[in-house]
């Protein structure tokens, strides 16, 4: 079992790929601490893993409120005694309908004529609001859990963490100015806290998954889904049990020469 006697905390655990890497990792050995913004989902995920005769416990939280961070970190000590690896794997991704509508006009135009006039408005009529929660479930919840991760690790020099990028962070995604803002900031932020920790045991690499099969993708319309599938050499979408599988590789001592890297399972839609 590759991560056997390993311990666990992985953020947005309760559905998608975070459950996937939750269910990936238990199998491999490890016990989990499972955190999801909702308490059911959390705890579901956990039984899950507990009935299939693993190790886990929730904990719900709310990854861009530092203070919540700090809370949960605290409970996962107190109840583990131990964190070997983070996945910081939190967050959503908000289409409108506006971008929804201007899309598919755009892929029409674009199969009509080779090429588009049109703007997907996304980023003038985007709110503040948008904008901010964005950057805070995904950047700041990122940089909240990394620093409450390193005060244990650092002390025991050794750990591993796993952030989670994404196709938008390597080339942008149009229509999501805020989302690929963010993963593009966790990118370079996994590159910088690599250097500053590997000389402490500590490792630090980042997935990027191009379009994966998991419940964010039902935003998309049937073109865009289509287009996508289009553009991908794959010839497919990518599963959550592909991504799970590069994160058990990056937590496992098998990747021990991997630091600050970027690995992207995206069928070749970005090489």
């Amino acid at each position: 079992m590759r991560l056997k006697g390993k311990v666990a905390l992985i953020t947005g655990a309760g559905s998608g790929l975070g459950r996937e890497i939750a269910l990936a990792f238990a199998r491999a050995g490890a016990a989990v601490g499972v955190n999801d913004l909702g308490a059911d989902a959390a705890a579901a995920v956990a039984g899950e893993i507990r009935a299939g005769g693993g190790e886990a416990a929730p904990f719900p939280a709310d990854v861009s409120d530092s203070r919540a961070v700090f809370q949960m970190f605290a409970k996962h000590m107190g109840d583990f005694q131990a964190l070997d690896v983070l996945v910081n794997n939190a967050g959503f991704v908000h289409v409108t309908d506006q971008v929804r509508a201007n899309s598919d006009a755009m892929i029409q135009e674009v199969m009509t004529t080779g090429r588009t006039t049109r703007s997907l408005e996304a980023t003038k009529t985007m709110e503040d609001g948008a904008w901010r929660r964005t950057l805070a479930v995904h950047l700041d919840g990122t940089f909240y859990c990394t620093r409450e991760a390193l005060k244990v690790m650092e002390a025991n020099g050794r750990g591993c963490i796993v952030n989670m990028g994404s196709l938008a962070s390597l080339t942008g995604i149009a229509g999501a100015p805020d989302y690929s803002a963010a993963k593009g900031a966790i990118t370079a932020f996994t590159k910088s806290v690599a250097r500053e920790v590997i000389g402490r045991g500590v490792r630090v690499n980042a997935i990027a998954p191009g379009y994966i099969e998991t419940p964010l993708l039902g935003a998309l319309t049937d073109a865009m889904r289509a287009s996508i599938i289009a553009q991908t050499p794959a010839g497919r979408l990518g599963t959550a049990a592909e991504v799970a599988a590069t994160a058990v590789f990056l937590a496992s001592d098998e990747s021990s020469f991997f630091v600050g890297q970027v690995l992207a399972p995206n069928g070749g839609l970005y090489m």
